[in-house]
């Protein structure tokens, strides 16, 4: 079985922008990487079941693109959006109605949010830019607020946004007139939260930290987030330089995985108790150098990483569907300045 999926990229040197893999589910190994399309700065991709979207820009103007996809995951340009100058995000998502597509600029700590078409797949106008103004902490990359993140929230209701620089959550209500504030959440000092990813039950979810390199497993209730339990993503006898950066829970929920950037690891724990807890079980080597993203395919049986760095490797993992563990199949092919990986046809 042939399963094709997306790297999105940085196009700072090498890159070209959205490529386009195939993997071999039989042997995994991936057959191909071609560009699918050369479009500047589209380190993320979001998709719906037709469409698919990726940060971009020209010139000073930032912001998004759209694309239809064929049945082969190729890529028609519908339009672009760059209604802003005031630089390119780091993350997107679409809202679960099709209507509204969101994007988290890091370096201006910036949210956006932009009206869509659900049938044409058109990005048709940015609604707001919204700039957050928190007290920021005392790592020294929190010399400002710092947006990393922007996904709807599992009830629906809110999007959840995290501020690296400002160690908390921020959620919001949205629609045609944009955002509006609706709790805080905070987290320890010099955190730096990155991303999140909810589990399937909607009442737990995983923080992870991208400054003290740790997951927070929190329980979710009416837009807010509180800690549970936290772990370290690498070993605590590691002493050089590391962030993490990717989280991503397997399909079947049985599994979360968290790549690190420096340590060039995976960090691979066990959910308990619906989603309650975690276990560490093992850290595994990414295969190559700054591990920025990974995702897991439908069939849960393999786990694809996208390296930023060194030789750009693809490299692909088995995964033992029982105990959760990754062994090398692949890395033969590279995806230059590789910072997002998906499935074709895999919804975010």
């Amino acid at each position: 079985m042939t399963t094709k999926g997306y790297v999105g990229s940085y196009t700072k040197k090498e890159g070209k922008g959205i490529y386009i893999f195939e993997l071999n589910e039989d042997n995994g190994e991936i057959q191909s990487v071609d560009t699918g399309y050369d479009i500047e700065a589209s380190t993320y991709l979001a998709q719906t079941e037709q469409f698919l979207y990726a940060i971009t820009k020209e010139n000073e103007a930032c912001g998004v693109a759209a694309f239809k996809k064929d049945e082969n995951g190729q890529l028609t340009l519908i339009n672009k959006c760059l209604a802003s100058e005031n630089g390119t995000g780091c993350y997107i998502s679409v809202s679960s109605d099709h209507n509204f597509l969101f994007e988290a600029v890091y370096t201006a700590g910036i949210a956006r949010i932009y009206q869509l078409n659900p049938e044409t797949g058109e990005v048709v106008k940015l609604i707001e830019e919204l700039e957050h103004s928190y007290p920021t902490g005392t790592h020294e990359r929190q010399d400002h607020n710092h947006i990393h993140f922007i996904r709807e929230t599992p009830d629906h209701k809110y999007v959840a946004v995290t501020d690296l620089g400002a160690d908390k959550i921020v959620t919001y209500t949205f629609g045609v007139e944009g955002f509006k504030e609706h709790a805080v959440s905070k987290f320890h000092a010099e955190d730096g939260p990155r991303h999140i990813e909810f589990h399937n039950n909607g009442t737990y979810a995983y923080v992870v930290h991208e400054l003290s390199n740790r997951v927070s497993v929190v329980q979710y209730h009416d837009g807010k987030f509180e800690e549970i339990e936290r772990h370290l993503t690498i070993p605590e006898d590691f002493t050089g330089e590391t962030k993490l950066a990717a989280v991503r829970l397997s399909h079947d929920q049985q599994n979360l995985y968290i790549s690190n950037r420096g340590h060039d690891s995976i960090a691979i724990f066990t959910v308990v108790d619906d989603g309650k807890g975690i276990n560490p079980i093992e850290i595994v080597k990414s295969g190559g150098e700054f591990p920025r993203d990974f995702n897991i395919t439908e069939s849960d049986e393999y786990l694809v990483c996208a390296h930023q760095e060194g030789n750009y490797a693809l490299t692909v993992f088995r995964r033992d569907t029982n105990s959760g563990m990754l062994i090398a199949t692949d890395n033969q092919y590279t995806a230059p300045e590789g910072v997002f990986v998906d499935f074709l046809n895999s919804l975010l």
